[in-house]
């Protein structure tokens, strides 16, 4: 009986004491658990409510930036297409300013070209007058010439006339005598 009570009942007791503990543990080990669980499980929904936070407030901010973009790049195509409007409209200027320089410039032309046919015609009469008058003081000394021609001829048959006439032997009358 001895070795009953050690063999048998003893590790019976023992084997009860053991589950008393056993379950005290066991109950213990489940509140830890649950109260673990719990504690993962906020520490979860805390993770996820902070990660829905960040996730809507990333959202937000690539919103923010989109539209930052977004308008930037607007105002950028506002840009340029003020500055190539601005070219466009400098370009029409230059171009008007250079087409009416042309016309003024055209019209300064002509008004030149018909001065100059103009002294060029006034140039030719002058040259025309130059030449007849030229030609009239050559007709005139022609003239003159053969007038002076005409007048030696007449003289010189007038003189050959008169040598030949008895008029023109003059003989001087006799002397007195004394």
């Amino acid at each position: 009986m001895k070795k009953l009570i050690l063999y048998v009942i003893s590790p019976v007791i023992m084997f009860a004491v053991f589950l008393v503990f056993y379950r005290s543990a066991l109950a213990e080990m489940k509140v830890r658990d649950d109260n673990k669980k719990a504690q993962i499980a906020a520490q979860k929904r805390a993770d996820d409510e902070r990660r829905e936070r960040i996730e809507a407030q990333a959202k937000a901010d690539a919103e923010k930036r989109q539209k930052a973009r977004e308008e930037e790049e607007r105002l950028k195509a506002e840009k340029k297409a003020k500055e190539y409007q601005d070219a466009i409209d400098k370009l029409n200027h230059d171009r008007n300013t250079f087409l009416a320089e042309a016309d003024k410039f055209n019209a300064e032309k002509n008004a030149l070209e018909l001065e100059l046919n103009q002294l060029r015609n006034q140039k030719e009469k002058a040259n025309s007058e130059t030449f007849a008058l030229a030609k009239k003081i050559e007709e005139l000394k022609i003239e003159r010439r053969t007038a002076e021609l005409e007048i030696q001829r007449l003289v010189d048959m007038v003189g050959q006339r008169l040598n030949a006439s008895p008029i023109s032997t003059y003989t001087p009358p006799p002397a007195p005598s004394k």
